[in-house]
């Protein structure tokens, strides 16, 4: 009841100091279980996405969020915790594993699942292919996929910063995509890349973006080279 509350507050709270646009929330089911995939622009994009819906929605975040030490490490767990993040160790293996096995124990429980499917936040406002986990998920539990485009949290909380900037952004949820036809197949990795693709498209018409066809760890990793 704490944490219900808390996000109720910090959910009034975002509406009041940054007044965003959010459009489309009537696309989210009431009930049973649904994947939000939305673009990643900031650190902040999954706050704004848990509190911009009625319904809990569950991401997956880094272990030492939720286990920081003191007053100040309290509090953030505190937060992270009203606003559903779940903590998974993200060591790229058995992490990866991990957290995938976890969303598919909250899809099955008929919860929300947020995923941000480029894996990272995008380093020059562009948006990049999208892994397949969010593919796997709803070809594996029939789950219904909720495109979700971002626009201006960067500016709400610019790259390398802690600090929040009042600045409106826009948050807008596209039409459920459903795979359901197809569900039982996720071991098929063409089918996978196809529902990845899938959903990046609806992404980018949402959010405005210019689509790039590459991962966006190694769209960092050239840009650094070249520097």
């Amino acid at each position: 009841m704490f944490f219900r509350a808390l996000r109720v507050v910090l959910a009034a709270l975002m509406r009041i100091v940054f007044r965003p646009h959010i459009d489309g929330t009537k696309n989210i089911p009431t009930t049973g279980p649904c994947i939000i995939a939305a673009n990643h622009l900031s650190f902040s994009d999954h706050v704004f996405i848990a509190l911009a819906v009625k319904r809990p929605v569950v991401f997956i975040g880094k272990a030492e969020r939720l286990t920081g030490k003191g007053v100040k490490g309290r509090l953030a767990a505190c937060f992270f915790r009203a606003i559903g993040l779940v903590p998974v160790e993200r060591d790229g293996g058995h992490g990866g594993v991990a957290a995938l096995q976890l969303a598919e124990r909250v899809l099955g429980e008929g919860k929300i699942f947020g995923i941000h499917p480029e894996g990272t936040r995008t380093h020059d406002g562009r948006l990049y292919r999208g892994r397949t986990g969010v593919g796997y998920l709803a070809l594996l539990t029939g789950a219904p996929v909720i495109p979700c485009g971002l626009t201006g949290t960067e500016k709400v909380q610019p790259p390398g910063t802690l600090m929040f900037r009042p600045h409106r952004f826009r948050l807008r949820f596209g039409a459920p995509m459903d795979f359901s036809e197809h569900q039982g197949r996720s071991g098929e990795a063409r089918l996978r890349r196809q529902v990845a693709d899938q959903v990046m498209r609806e992404i980018a018409v949402l959010s405005g973006q210019e689509y790039v066809d590459m991962y966006a760890t190694k769209a960092k990793a050239l840009a650094t080279v070249s520097e």
